[in-house]
């Protein structure tokens, strides 16, 4: 079975994948900083009722930009 990639040329390949890559962190990104921004709303609401639940905001975003990965070579 062939994949649609085979037909790349390498740089192509290489294209794709930075794409492909930059694509990723963006939505990463978007995301923490859509879970950042519930804070005021939340705030708000009276929802934030310790600091506990403004680092944990904080550690969900920095999770979407995963920033406590480890990466296996």
């Amino acid at each position: 079975m062939t994949s649609w990639t085979d037909d790349l040329t390498d740089d192509q390949k290489a294209y794709v994948m930075d794409l492909i890559i930059t694509t990723v962190k963006e939505i990463r990104e978007q995301i923490a900083l859509d879970i950042e921004a519930t804070v005021p709303v939340w705030e708000k609401l009276g929802y934030v009722k310790s600091r506990r639940t403004r680092a944990a905001f904080k550690v969900s975003a920095a999770i979407a930009r995963g920033q406590n990965e480890k990466v296996n070579t």
